[in-house]
């Protein structure tokens, strides 16, 4: 859950984190932690995204991260249209975003999760 920096109001946002390890392997405890420092603060989904790409890379070292997030907003759900809506952002970086073949394989994860997970 963060909150909204443009309307006040929180979203929830399913979150996927992806790297290549050059050196440094994180434990799944530090990419929760590392998601929730981001949303702490008021913010909008697509620099959340960028945030935890952000700290992935510094704490790994990792040239190569993707980050892609499917939020439910509150703000669209009260307000303006009154309809629930999912927005999904994204966020790749070195070869998931410039080898065609990572880019491929981190969307086909992500779609097969979906799937999975009835989205």
């Amino acid at each position: 859950w963060s909150l909204c920096a443009h309307h006040l109001l929180p979203f929830s946002a399913k979150v996927a984190i992806g790297y290549i390890a050059d050196s440094q392997v994180l434990g799944l405890s530090k990419f929760a932690r590392i998601a929730h420092a981001a949303a702490h603060r008021p913010t909008s989904q697509e620099e959340l995204c960028s945030s935890i790409a952000d700290r992935v890379q510094e704490v790994t070292g990792a040239s190569s991260v993707a980050v892609t997030a499917t939020g439910l907003h509150l703000c669209m759900a009260m307000r303006g249209i009154r309809t629930s809506a999912s927005m999904t952002t994204s966020v790749t970086r070195g070869k998931f975003r410039d080898d065609p073949s990572a880019r491929s394989e981190w969307f086909h994860i992500l779609n097969r999760t979906a799937h999975a997970d009835g989205l």
